[in-house]
């Protein structure tokens, strides 16, 4: 990261910090007895799995519990059945999935067919709020024998079980808890933010959690972060930038192909900043367990929008089907993008825009001011571009009222649309915008500034995951 302005923990401070993750670090890291218990039920898992497996498929422990980076309460195991890489790619998922259901016990433990880049099976542990995830894979030793991006994994393993010191490890912990507590921890579509492996990868780069801290203070974009070749990335950065089409760049030391922080956004990165630059003034516990604000923040912070400064909430709610949520919330996402550029398009500037999906449920909601539009300038050529400000003139002289800006021409007439409400319900009831198929418009409903109590309860976490914490 640049390092231009770089805020720093002064020896004050730092001792404060140190003295706050010491004591964060005994709730984060997961007790003795509960890694003893991972490691045993990890191990009986990957024991059934020897048995039905046959020869020539590996067993292997992979995710934060191989790596001891895992955050208490959050162990899910995960265990790759490694197959020959000559194997055909179909065979391989249908024997991994195959292998994965004989292991299990029937009539006591539950699971389901998952589908990511591979289909896999995930077990829900019986007595434990966790899950085990069986997923096929192929063995490689390199990134160039790569068959799809799941065979990666095992190359991370490899990579920081090698690299991380167990002070790091405890680093690692950190840094997901911080990153968690603003919403921020995890590459999902919905988060945008940091997964494990780049909180990993961080922590490894820069030495240790106080300096990653320091570095996200400061951090500039476009930034290039080159974990093999320290201090290399500035020197490259504009043609990393341009290969990878980001301006946030951490090269996988396992794949020199690969952004691993290609999933976060700018927003997550500003997050990130300013609460690194708050943790630097002011090291305090309270900066790992505020994760947003009650909803009752919420609720009278939308009341002041509306009574105070005039800003009306409008929500969009639609009814789902049961589809993967990363699926849905990208879609909802491009939904949200082009009715706002409608409103845009009809002169509606929207503050804020969100979404949020819970079950079955889906918003979109739009902050505006509360204003109606009683006319629009329609801007038309310059007075001496001779045809066509004639056409212009002939065609709005008799639906708006034309003057002279300068050299151009406007007509002033009545809005197509007085308010936003209108363009959504325009959009809702018309074919304007392509709705992805799965939504019915016949279930989509519009509210303005009151819903529903379950619309209400997604706004107010929507709006909350926007809020600055100080």
């Amino acid at each position: 990261m640049v390092e231009q302005h770089k805020q720093e923990f002064s020896k004050r401070k730092l001792d404060m910090a140190e003295r706050v993750l010491h004591r964060v670090l005994a709730d984060v890291k997961p007790t003795p007895n509960e890694i003893k218990l991972l490691n045993a039920k990890s191990n009986e898992l990957m024991g059934r799995l020897k048995e039905v497996a046959p020869k020539g498929v590996d067993i292997l422990l992979v995710g934060s519990v191989a790596r001891g980076t895992q955050i208490r309460g959050t162990s899910d195991i995960d265990i790759f059945l490694l197959f020959p890489k000559g194997m055909e790619e179909r065979k391989m998922e249908e024997a991994g999935v195959r292998i994965a259901k004989q292991m299990i016990k029937k009539g006591g433990e539950r699971y389901e067919i998952k589908y990511a880049e591979h289909p896999y099976v995930r077990m829900f542990l019986k007595g434990a709020a966790a899950t085990a995830d069986i997923v096929p894979a192929f063995r490689i030793s390199n990134a160039e024998e790569m068959g799809s991006a799941v065979d990666r994994t095992q190359l991370h393993n490899q990579f920081v079980n090698t690299r991380l010191s167990q002070k790091q490890r405890n680093d690692v912990r950190l840094l997901k808890a911080f990153l968690d507590a603003r919403n921020i921890y995890g590459a999902e579509a919905k988060i945008e933010g940091f997964s494990g492996y780049l909180c990993e990868l961080l922590v490894y780069y820069y030495g240790s959690f106080v300096k990653v801290i320091e570095d996200l203070s400061s951090l500039r974009l476009p930034t290039v972060i080159d974990v093999l070749n320290k201090g290399s990335g500035g020197r490259r950065q504009n043609e990393m930038t341009e290969r990878f089409n980001s301006d946030f760049v951490v090269i996988d030391p396992t794949d020199r192909n690969r952004n691993v922080a290609a999933n976060v956004s700018q927003r997550s990165l500003a997050k990130a900043a300013l609460a690194a630059r708050s943790f630097i003034d002011n090291p305090s516990v309270n900066t790992f367990y505020t994760k947003g604000y009650k909803g009752e923040w919420a609720s009278r912070m939308l009341k002041r929008l509306n009574s105070s400064l005039g800003v009306d909430t409008i929500v969009v709610s639609f009814v789902l089907p049961e589809m993967t949520e990363d699926i849905l919330w990208q879609q909802l996402k491009r939904l949200k993008e082009r009715m706002s550029h409608e409103l845009q398009h009809n002169g509606f500037e929207q503050m804020l825009s969100l979404q949020g999906v819970s079950g079955t449920d889906a918003i979109i909601a739009f902050l505006l001011p509360n204003s109606e539009k009683r006319v629009s300038a329609v801007h038309g050529p310059s007075a001496l571009m001779g045809r066509a400000a004639m056409e212009f003139m002939k065609s709005h002289s008799k639906s708006g009222v034309l003057l002279l800006d300068q050299d151009k021409i406007l007509s002033m007439e009545k809005p197509r649309y007085s308010t936003p409400i209108e363009v959504l319900r325009s959009i809702i009831s018309q074919n304007n915008i392509k709705f992805p198929s799965y939504i019915s418009k016949r279930g989509t409903k519009l509210y303005v500034n009151r819903m529903p109590e379950r619309y209400s309860r997604m706004l107010h976490e929507a709006l909350e995951d926007n809020v600055i914490q100080q």
